[in-house]
């Protein structure tokens, strides 16, 4: 008998529920996760996909009808190169801009405050976001750097117009709306493919993405260096900023909730593996505000998704202390077992499979792989397969044994 779309959906939602409440199920959740694979496969490039966007959108629909994960991934054309360009952002790299026609986005890191511009951030931090910390982002906001804020307020009713209507400005203005539209039919094309993959019966698995308290201010304030002078040199700092921004953390997954209606949050953990910092730093300045997050969402009903980044094993103590049945971590680099181990009964497993494997093995070797890891982590529920980070490019052989290995070794 034919199985509709709709039918299919049902399916993996009331599968993918009944995992994340730790329940025996008929078959392990396929939640393998692609990012620019489909565009590699079907003859995209990189740049295409990022100023193309229904053609990204096409790509990314035929990989999900042809190899039929039980989650649908999130659309990989995650940025808009025009926009991008518009707005001369500076902590990015991407296909067409300092990469080649065929290169994924790439990440910048430097730091947007100074060791001694604290007291300025705590005092005054829309100012100095103006001033700043904006400029040092984006090439169109630097023109705002200039503004003297306190002649702005203390000139009555002449101080917006010429503060405002200032030709740099005006120039900066025009590349805002040019980069505003563009996103507008990016958000739109994006809109489209989570419902087309919706119809063709994929479960969106990602209503937002945001980052842990410690990470905005290690990687979006003061870079890898400055956070490991700060946690030496200012720890009180560090624990009055996370103090802030856990705040932020938890609202940007409620307002993503509330935009997407997608219950699953995701929030993705750059700096709190094994060995970046000493397991009592984790203790105190990383864990108490990622469990806070946690524990927020968990009370407005929302899931969360805590992709550990890097190696995680020395930290499955700390994630543990959470609601039970309630939460999914993600592992990029994890003991399976001891991770089934410290968690069974707690919270639901994904992730974990190598995926160098993947990209560089033999269909035989990920076969093996693959029933090995159904063999440990399958038995009492509770895990979704699932790669260790997003498929980029791979051999369409190693793709298909994957998929095949999976629906085979996962079924009860």
């Amino acid at each position: 008998m034919t199985i509709t779309p709709a039918e299919k959906f049902e399916e993996r939602v009331n599968l993918i529920e009944d995992t994340i409440a730790l329940k025996e199920t008929p078959r392990v959740v396929n939640a393998i996760r692609v990012n620019s694979y489909p565009y590699y496969e079907y003859g995209v490039t990189i740049r295409e996909s990022i100023t193309d966007y229904e053609k990204a959108a096409e790509a990314y629909i035929r990989f999900h009808k042809e190899f039929q994960p039980d989650v649908a991934s999130p659309f990989a054309a995650q940025v808009s190169a025009p926009v991008l360009e518009n707005m001369d952002v500076k902590c990015l790299r991407w296909a067409g801009h300092g990469l080649s026609e065929n290169s994924t986005i790439q990440f910048i890191e430097y730091p947007t405050i100074e060791d001694d511009e604290y007291e300025e951030f705590f005092t005054d931090p829309a100012g100095f976001a103006y001033r700043k910390w904006l400029p040092r982002m984006a090439g169109v906001f630097e023109p705002f750097s200039k503004i003297d804020y306190v002649k702005l307020m203390t000139s009555n009713y002449r101080g917006p117009q010429n503060t405002f209507l200032s030709p740099a400005l005006v120039e900066s203005y025009r590349k805002l709306i040019a980069a505003y539209e563009e996103q507008q039919k990016f958000m739109l094309q994006a809109k489209k493919c989570i419902i087309r993959l919706k119809e063709e019966g994929f479960p969106p698995f990602s209503g937002g993405t945001s980052i842990a308290a410690f990470d905005m201010l290690a990687d979006c304030l003061r870079g890898t260096f400055g956070i490991m002078v700060d946690l030496v040199e200012r720890p009180e700092i560090v624990k009055k900023c996370c103090d802030i921004f856990v705040k932020f953390s938890i609202q940007l997954s409620l307002d993503a909730f509330k935009a997407s209606g997608n219950k699953f949050q995701w929030i993705v953990l750059h700096k709190g593996f094994d060995n970046f910092i000493s397991d009592e730093m984790y203790g105190e300045f990383y864990w108490p505000y990622l469990q806070q997050w946690i524990l927020s969402l968990v009370e407005n009903g929302l899931v969360p998704v805590v992709f550990c980044e890097g190696p995680y094993t020395t930290r499955l103590k700390y994630l543990r202390e959470v609601p039970k049945g309630k939460v999914i971590y993600y592992f990029e680099n994890v003991d399976m077992k001891l991770a089934k181990k410290a968690l069974e009964g707690t919270a639901c497993i994904m992730g974990g499979f190598p995926l160098n494997l993947v990209s560089q093995g033999t269909p035989d070797a990920i076969r093996d792989k693959v029933k090995e890891y159904m063999d440990i982590m399958a038995p009492g529920g509770g895990y979704m397969f699932g790669l260790s980070a997003s498929l980029e490019s791979a051999p369409r052989a190693n793709v298909e044994a994957l998929f095949e290995a999976v629906e085979l070794y996962g079924k009860k």
